[in-house]
């Protein structure tokens, strides 16, 4: 593949990562009710250290001294995993929260979506250079 990043390859792993990362949300969600069920997730895969590598980081800079400095307004520290764990349990042990599922399916599914409509632009720029219409 001489160093290149295939395109259609990335989709297709990253398509198939998501798949996977549906089926284990979808187990949590049926398991909502079982006693001492902790909910599982997938770590991210490969595709986004590739595209960290082969994109520059954007930086702001001020370029006039009305302009905002980009500050966070809250300087509050964000709460500890095992401080919202210990919240966010269950009497019987169970750990999971629906509303937190929910919201990894719907992520999920739009990043589904999105390669999708990649694979498919793709493919279109490439039957259009072939001279078969996109």
């Amino acid at each position: 593949m001489d160093g290149k990043l295939n395109i259609f390859q990335a989709i297709s792993r990253k398509m198939s990562w998501l798949g996977q990362r549906q089926s284990v949300l979808a187990e949590n969600i049926a398991n909502a009710d079982t006693p001492d069920y902790t909910p599982q997730d997938m770590k991210s895969g490969p595709f986004a250290s590739m595209l960290a590598r082969s994109v520059k980081p954007v930086t702001t800079a001020a370029t006039h001294p009305a302009h905002m400095t980009g500050a966070p307004a809250n300087d509050r520290p964000a709460e500890s995993e095992e401080q919202r764990r210990r919240y966010e349990t269950a009497p019987s042990g169970n750990s999971v929260v629906i509303e937190e599922q929910l919201v990894k399916v719907a992520e999920t599914q739009m990043d589904y979506q999105l390669m999708s409509n990649l694979y498919r632009k793709h493919l279109g720029m490439i039957r259009t250079a072939l001279g078969r219409g996109g």
